[in-house]
């Protein structure tokens, strides 16, 4: 029986599997050492390589979500739209719509200002998230250009389905938590019965096991939001990187 040929150089050229496994940081012997000692005495920090921090903004696990809770929502039949609050460069972009064209492809919908740029590679945010989406064969979000103080309510579609919130620059947390604030004020009203809401940074050290607790106004912005309201947040496994997210009831 003839060998079947090696697959790795396959993988490396598929855009697809990039989206789910593609970036990742890779571990050493010293800092996984590191951090089991750190997870064990309850110390909220983490090692990592600084100089990969730029290009990866998700882990695997995390977008493994990502795909789990997507697909739910198409799936379900939850109506609306699909929308980001802080889409960089677009890899959690990518990957939602990856899963949307699967289904009966809906709006979907980025919102970011554009500016901030941690990244030394060619081209403007807007170019490097558009080069994304053609390398994987994707057809382009519909991009919200603007601060979101200025184009929430205004450009949001009437009813939505998923939303992401990643809007956190790793500034002042009451900053932070303010913007997410304003944000949930006017998606919240939009979102349908069963709509999912994700929240990138979100940690809560009681629950979250491993990841950073990166960005604090997260969890000050979602739990001062729902506290007088039916939804709670719910933690997501993400490794080195803290997310979680509500049901819409």
């Amino acid at each position: 029986m003839a060998a079947l040929p090696p697959q790795k150089h396959l993988m490396a050229k598929d855009p697809v599997s990039e989206l789910i496994g593609g970036g990742v940081r890779t571990r050493t012997p010293f800092t996984s050492l590191l951090n089991r000692f750190l997870y064990k005495f309850k110390l909220p920090w983490k090692v990592v390589k600084n100089e990969e921090l730029p290009h990866v903004m998700c882990s695997v696990e995390q977008r493994i979500n990502f795909s789990h809770l997507v697909d739910q929502v198409l799936a379900y039949g939850v109506v609306g739209d699909l929308v980001e609050l802080g889409c960089y460069e677009g890899q959690t972009a990518a990957l939602i719509q990856m899963v949307n064209v699967r289904h009966q492809a809906r709006p979907f919908h980025v919102y970011d200002a554009f500016v901030a740029d941690w990244n030394t590679r060619s081209g403007t945010v807007q170019e490097r998230l558009k080069r994304r989406f053609a390398a994987a064969g994707l057809p382009g979000p519909i991009m919200h250009e603007g601060d979101m103080r200025h184009t929430l309510p205004a450009e949001l579609p009437e009813r939505i389905a998923f939303a992401h919130f990643d809007c956190g620059m790793g500034d002042d947390p009451e900053r932070h938590r303010d913007l997410l604030l304003h944000c949930l004020e006017h998606v919240y009203p939009r979102l349908s019965p069963g709509a999912i809401a994700v929240f990138m940074d979100y940690h809560d050290p009681d629950r979250t096991v491993n990841g950073l607790n990166s960005n604090p106004g997260v969890r000050m912005a979602c739990d001062g939001f729902l506290a007088d309201r039916p939804e709670r947040m719910e933690v997501l496994y993400g490794n080195d990187f803290s997310h979680g997210y509500f049901r819409k009831r």
